[in-house]
């Protein structure tokens, strides 16, 4: 068993964590550290875990063995992290990336795992967790930037829930994504822009953006077709909405032509699994060797905050 520690517990998407991993065959929480929760039990915080663990909050993580740290922390925990790296020198540590990676010497992998699996699967000890609407965004344009077919700004229209929009450092995410397609399409050189509105739904999103591109839909589908082994990234050509990925780490790209020469993006992810506790797990079961879809098969027991 892959055992494991969850720091900052106590979080929303920490819950979600917790409740993916109390399902996962190749899994045991050995630890979930909290500030101000020692002793308490998991489930008075989170719903859906009764009879799933008799875990605890603890404030410092002491486990007698760990292969896995999350840092789920708000702000993250370096100092923590530090102690466990040299502790446990064959572990690995996977944070949310809105926490900011610490100067610690460590090399930490973009851990978006439809552009760095290889990274991934081959010995990477520290990875980030992309934001959500970075990770949905970058999944629709990734195969375009590695055909040069970026050519222009890109302006990204995202409908997400209050809560989700209010969490979300805009600017950073922008940065973010121009960041990971200028890597890929060394040519890039357009303005990334986000806008959000508020959404009807309770922890989905959907993107919405429209580039020129004089290819056909066929000539498109077979760019995509990159994603053809990966298990949680779905080109299509019919309309998508939210209850195609809520409960799920699936990020659904719907592509349609208006006219000839524009091409019309609309994608949506469940941004509670999506760049967060699913990309998590997934990145988890690539670093330790695991089939991408263990535990993940299932779509996620959805959270509700106390």
């Amino acid at each position: 068993m892959i055992r494991t520690v969850i720091l900052g517990a106590d979080t929303p998407d920490a819950g979600e964590l917790v409740r993916i991993l109390s399902m996962h065959p190749d899994i045991e929480l050995v630890c979930a550290q909290a500030y101000g929760k020692e002793g308490r039990a998991l489930t008075s915080q989170h719903h859906g875990l009764i009879g799933e663990t008799e875990l605890t909050f603890t404030t410092v993580p002491a486990p007698a063995k760990c292969d896995v740290v999350l840092d789920f922390s708000e702000h993250g925990e370096p100092a923590i992290v530090s102690k466990l790296a040299t502790a446990f020198p064959e572990a690995r540590f996977i944070r949310l990336d809105r926490c900011q990676a610490p100067d610690d010497g460590n090399e930490w992998i973009y851990g978006l795992p439809e552009i760095n699996r290889k990274a991934l699967v081959r010995g990477a000890r520290f990875a980030a967790v992309p934001n959500s609407f970075a990770s949905m965004a970058l999944v629709a344009l990734y195969p375009l930037a590695l055909h040069l077919l970026l050519n222009s700004d890109i302006t990204l229209d995202i409908e997400a829930p209050q809560d989700i929009i209010d969490e979300t450092d805009i600017r950073a995410i922008e940065r973010e994504i121009t960041r990971e397609l200028e890597l890929a399409q060394t040519s890039f050189n357009g303005n990334v822009t986000v806008r959000t509105s508020l959404s009807n739904t309770r922890r989905t999103a959907s993107l919405h953006l429209d580039l020129p591109c004089s290819l056909a839909l066929d000539e498109l589908l077979r760019i995509y077709g990159m994603y053809e082994d990966h298990h949680f990234a779905f080109p299509v050509m019919m309309p998508v909405g939210p209850s195609e990925v809520a409960g799920t780490d699936k990020c659904v790209i719907s592509l349609s032509k208006p006219d000839p020469d524009t091409l019309h993006i609309d994608s949506s992810a469940d941004c509670r699994m999506r760049g967060a506790a699913g990309e998590a797990v997934h990145i988890l079961n690539l670093m330790c060797g695991l089939h991408e879809r263990t535990g993940l098969a299932l779509k996620a027991i959805d959270f509700h905050p106390i």
